[in-house]
């Protein structure tokens, strides 16, 4: 049976299939409310085994014994996928094979996030730099200043990501220096993206544009959703006020 691509109304059918997904929430609800990315299964009505993918990020689910599991495993591109279960585990490592670099991962709670906290990491920022709302004009900074290519890669356009998503970026003389983004962003959750440029780290932008990030989020009430791979993002997390609840490994995989 050959893989097809769920359209956006029948994707209602994927859901029971990922419900269990503890990780990369953000982006298969995404996938899954069709506000960005595409939908693959063995089939539109009742799938057994589907694949979401929004911008890099790939995520599989159902039954990985099926004869489709890896066929949609094979599909191409695939960037980075983090396996839900040792059985889907044992499935990519087969079907990839060397092209697998293993990448840790520690994932937090922001259920311990302080309110007020927050609030004065936000106006911790030193007095030469001003912390603003990102719109089209400081995105347009972000892409050049800061060359942050990757800014729209889980939205369709420009104006889809300042409809839907939020972001804070610090300025200084003109100039985007850091920038907290939402690199995904579906109806509950966001997963946070936070990048200084090198001549400004060790300034306190890093933690005042994460606090200002999490605090809208918690506002209205999105979850901000937190997930390291290096200690320096564990120790912005847990200046934050988030706590660690989870390690896991992700594929990235090589073309």
């Amino acid at each position: 049976m050959p893989i097809v691509e769920v359209p956006v109304l029948s994707r209602s059918a994927l859901i029971s299939l990922f419900e269990e997904h503890r990780r990369d929430r953000a982006f298969i609800d995404c996938v899954l409310e069709g506000h960005f990315g595409t939908a693959r299964a063995d089939r539109v009505s009742a799938p057994t085994v589907a694949r979401l993918d929004c911008g890099p990020f790939t995520a599989f689910a159902g039954d990985p014994t099926s004869r489709d599991a890896g066929a949609l495993a094979r599909c191409a591109p695939i960037d980075w996928v983090t396996p839900e279960t040792d059985a889907w585990r044992e499935l990519l490592l087969r079907v990839l094979a060397d092209r697998i670099r293993v990448i840790p991962f520690v994932a937090f709670s922001s259920a311990s996030l302080d309110v007020g906290v927050l609030e004065r990491l936000v106006h911790s920022v030193p007095k030469e730099y001003k912390l603003l709302r990102l719109d089209a004009a400081l995105a347009d900074c972000l892409l050049v200043d800061m060359k942050k290519a990757w800014l729209l890669e889980s939205y369709a356009s420009l104006d889809d990501f300042l409809r839907r998503g939020i972001g804070y970026v610090a300025v200084h003389e003109g100039n985007a220096v850091a920038s907290a983004t939402s690199a995904v962003t579906s109806a509950r959750a966001i997963d946070i993206d936070i990048e200084t440029a090198p001549a400004h780290r060790r300034m306190g932008l890093a933690t005042a544009v994460g606090a200002a990030l999490a605090l809208e989020c918690l506002v209205r009430g999105i979850d901000p959703l937190w997930l390291a791979s290096n200690e320096t993002s564990c120790r912005l997390a847990e200046k934050l006020g988030y706590t660690r609840v989870d390690r896991y490994e992700t594929f990235e995989i090589a073309e």
